[in-house]
């Protein structure tokens, strides 16, 4: 039996003459249509293949894929298609065409009214984009930012020019920071390089910290007016002064040695604390690139 497809009105970005309703979408292009006989009867809760065609006069088979459908109660069935970042940039310099197939029956063949920048930003996200990812398998058009060489992924040779390198960079444990220097003084990293951590130069306060003491110790001291070192009390034999420990007939003039300016000394260090990084509270994710 010969299937007639009906696809709904168009919008949005991308048409096929005034038969599909077809529209970009983050896993890609979506399609829908009503699938009827040759009765005009829809083909209620049925099995299709249909085989889409993206192409154009420079590239026969720019895309192609075949797709297991079901329709619903009312015949309706809904689909996307993913040609990848590589195609929507060809698709977007080039007049390209949408067939879709049912068998070797042709259900449609008509030009893509495209709006080219829309196709080529992909949504709006240009390449080289990063962005948090929870997940461990990057979407379609992107690619985990864990150091993996693209040099063979479809579809990256934008991403490598812009980088310079064949690899993405590795964000495993990686917080983003702007580059250049703020009006406020601090400074980021180059631009695709790498800033070790740093603690800024600061002071600490004396807290517990305490001196040592300095153990018992002595002093000497000059004694009386006959300018002699500490012994017993003495008369003079030639004056019969007595002097004693305190000088002439006990006026103090007894002098002790001045110790002079001194110093103690500070010894062991702060308490060891904290872990191995500097770091803010944070949540795990993994960062993805786009092509």
């Amino acid at each position: 039996m010969k299937t007639k497809l009906l696809l709904m009105s168009f919008l949005m970005l991308l048409t096929a003459a005034t038969f599909a309703q077809i529209t970009t979408t983050p896993a890609g292009i979506a399609i829908q249509g009503i699938a009827r006989d040759n009765n005009n009867t829809a083909r209620a809760n049925d099995n299709l293949s249909l085989k889409f065609t993206i192409y154009s006069v420079a590239n026969p088979t720019l895309f192609t894929v075949t797709k297991a459908l079901v329709t619903d109660e009312f015949g309706v069935f809904s689909t996307t298609i993913e040609p990848g970042a590589a195609n929507y940039v060809a698709m977007a310099a080039d007049n390209c065409s949408l067939k879709i197939e049912d068998g070797t029956t042709l259900i449609s063949d008509e030009p893509l009214k495209a709006v080219p920048y829309a196709i080529s930003a992909n949504n709006g996200v240009p390449t080289g984009s990063i962005m948090p990812f929870v997940g461990t398998t990057a979407p379609a058009g992107w690619v985990l930012c864990d150091g993996r060489s693209i040099l063979t992924v479809p579809g990256s040779a934008a991403l490598r020019t812009l980088l310079g390198i064949s690899n993405v960079p590795n964000l495993n444990g990686m917080f983003l920071r702007g580059t250049g220097s703020a009006t406020t003084g601090q400074t980021g990293p180059a631009l695709n390089a790498i800033q070790q951590d740093d603690i800024q130069a600061h002071l600490h306060a004396a807290g517990t910290l305490v001196t040592n003491s300095a153990g018992n110790h002595t002093h000497a001291w000059t004694k009386g007016l006959d300018n002699r070192t500490s012994g017993a009390p003495i008369m003079n034999s030639s004056d019969h002064e007595f002097i004693t420990g305190g000088g002439i007939f006990g006026i103090p003039t007894d002098v002790m040695a001045n110790a002079g300016a001194h110093t103690h000394t500070v010894t062991g260090s702060t308490a060891n604390t904290g872990g191995t990084e500097t770091r803010p509270v944070n949540y795990g994710v993994n960062y993805i690139i786009k092509l």
